[in-house]
């Protein structure tokens, strides 16, 4: 019973999460035609690869050209990778900022009593954790492995994998009902 359990707060926790998140961004990325093949599923994982590398093959007048079309989310989505570890590492910086941001305020007594007190020094601070959150958003299993208790962490894994997958999936889907419902 406890192994069933695990695999819904598994799912629960961490699928549904991943899931939603690559939902969003490819359907996003597939809607604006940042990729060509929305309905092939390899074509579009080699795709995904060639963005995190697009930097070093183009020049730096087309690359300015192709930067200027993506959303500054969705160039940082690049920089993590674009596939399942970039899904999952760009989604880990934003729970660990989101976090870290809260605490911040928090510790000021609030976002007015923030804003009283920021000064040049509490931007570098906050500079400075933002890059240490990056470095652990590269380094996400770590991350969150520390943060699961369980025995059994293949499953939640296991789970994100599904929920990536899934997301995918689903804003492939998405789009092409779309492109096909408007012609």
């Amino acid at each position: 019973m406890g192994f069933f359990i695990e695999i819904f707060w598994a799912l629960l926790m961490v699928g549904v999460p991943v899931g939603i998140f690559t939902l969003a961004l490819f359907w996003w990325a597939l809607q604006g035609g940042h990729f060509n093949e929305s309905s092939d599923s390899n074509a579009l994982r080699r795709e995904i690869k060639a963005m995190s590398g697009r930097k070093k093959k183009k020049k730096n007048k087309d690359k300015k050209e192709e930067d200027r079309k993506l959303h500054p989310l969705q160039k940082q989505w690049a920089r993590f990778g674009g596939g399942f570890y970039g899904i999952v590492a760009f989604f880990t910086y934003i729970v660990v900022e989101a976090r870290e941001i809260i605490t911040t305020i928090s510790n000021f007594g609030g976002f007015i009593d923030f804003l009283k007190q920021l000064n040049f020094d509490v931007i570098i601070q906050m500079f400075v954790q933002a890059l240490m959150n990056f470095i652990t958003a590269m380094v996400w299993p770590f991350y969150w492995m520390k943060r699961i208790e369980t025995g059994q962490v293949w499953i939640w894994f296991l789970m994100a994998y599904a929920g990536y997958w899934a997301g995918l999936k689903l804003a492939q889907v998405l789009v092409k009902h779309r492109s096909q419902s408007l012609t």
